[in-house]
């Protein structure tokens, strides 16, 4: 995003397994110039292009990294479901492997399609996943838990004494406007390291200690929108603390089982993960570990599938969906004219004045966009087990730039 927010901001086998939401630091979604992002609709083209690397800060950094290896040249799998809708879809996946996508049309039908995965295939969805815990902040002020103007002091008492972020609200914690950097500093050494190895740059933080590092951080830049991975992981456990448990659990209870979204989760450590959850791939084509991330999956560390995703898309259109408030109350309203919720953005990619809601995602191994327009409801996923952009097709499909 025009400096919207780096989201995250999150090889080579074609087959399942275990162990992998945006850089060449660890981050989710938003990479940085020289990864794959998108173009702003026309005047500007310049401007989408902006606007959709906020979706992809931290993966850039494994980006960036891995680019150093031999490439392995990708295949676009053989097309499963929806034959027009593949056929659309594939000249604009070179270098993709493993492909899902759901479009909804915005009167309750949905078409499938994919390349070498059906609508159930596991992807990472890395910082889509903001939206999610937007959704359980939405939750909490909806159940009178907490209020977006809430502290971080309000929450923690007398844990945040001293601190210099106890007066930050949720608020800003939701918009990208707190002043915490992208990554907690704590993690900025052994995380490009992790990167280099094609490891989970965010695994061994569990939330506490999310919530220390939040604690000893003195913010800069305060007020101004500078994405931050490391202050939605602070916003989802502080939302947890709220609710006396853990964010996966919170999550489960107050978003996945309402809308029976049997096929997502946060795994939180590798342990978590399904016996079959499939293994991702670096730009170059090499084979990456999972990000489960720990203390920061409010960030960027849900699974899901293009099935699920269109459910959850539907219902937060139409705004069944626990939490869909988090998509629709603008919180944020930039001099650029872009606009934010709780962890969803608002762009005028057509240039109509029109606005699709959106949040787009990228890990080690794995990217993905997720989009609609609130003005009638269609929609589109597009989940990738390679970490190379897809916001170019999800924004083309719903501006109508790639006609289906």
């Amino acid at each position: 995003m025009a400096e919207h927010p780096r989201p995250p901001g999150p090889e080579d086998s074609d087959d399942a397994g275990a162990d992998a939401p945006g850089s060449t630091s660890p981050g989710l979604e938003q990479p940085p110039s020289s990864a794959p992002e998108c173009p702003a609709h026309t005047p500007p083209r310049p401007a989408r292009r902006t606007v959709l690397a906020a979706g992809v800060p931290g993966a850039a950094a494994v980006i960036g990294l891995t680019a150093l290896t031999g490439p392995r040249p990708a295949r676009l799998a053989d097309p499963t479901g929806d034959p027009q809708l593949t056929t659309a879809l594939a000249p604009h996946l070179a270098g993709h492997r493993h492909v899902a996508v759901a479009v909804l049309d915005g009167s309750g039908t949905t078409r499938f399609g994919g390349f070498g995965a059906t609508a159930t295939r596991e992807f990472e969805i890395g910082s889509v996943t903001k939206t999610f815990t937007g959704a359980l902040l939405a939750e909490a002020v909806a159940r009178g838990e907490a209020t977006v103007d809430t502290t971080v002091a309000e929450v923690l008492g007398a844990q945040a004494d001293a601190s210099a972020i106890a007066d930050v609200t949720f608020a800003e914690l939701t918009t990208h406007t707190s002043g915490l950097p992208r990554l907690s500093p704590d993690m900025m050494l052994a995380g490009w390291l992790a990167a280099l190895r094609r490891k989970d740059p965010y695994a061994g933080r569990d939330g506490d200690d999310v919530i220390e590092a939040a604690l000893a951080t003195t913010p800069s830049g305060r007020g101004e929108r500078s994405y931050s991975n490391f202050g939605v992981a602070l916003q989802g456990q502080l939302l947890a603390r709220l609710a006396n448990t853990d964010y996966a659990t919170l999550l489960a209870r107050r978003v996945l089982e309402p809308l029976d979204l049997g096929d997502t989760y946060a795994p939180i450590t590798p342990a978590g993960l399904r016996a079959d959850a499939p293994h991702g791939h670096t730009p170059t084509g090499l084979r990456a570990a999972p990000w489960t991330m720990g203390g920061s999956a409010p960030a960027g560390g849900i699974r899901s599938t293009s099935r699920d995703l269109a459910t959850y898309l539907a219902a937060v259109a139409d705004g069944s969906a626990p939490g869909a408030a988090a998509a629709t109350e603008v919180l944020l309203k930039g001099e650029d004219g872009e606009r934010t919720s709780m962890n969803w953005f608002h762009e005028d990619f057509a240039g109509d004045g029109s606005r699709i809601t959106w949040h787009n995602g990228m890990t080690g191994g794995f990217a993905a966009f997720v989009g609609f327009d609130p003005a009638d409801g269609r929609g589109i996923a597009v989940l990738t087990d390679t970490a190379r952009s897809v916001d170019e097709l999800g924004v083309g499909v719903l501006t109508g730039e790639v006609v289906l």
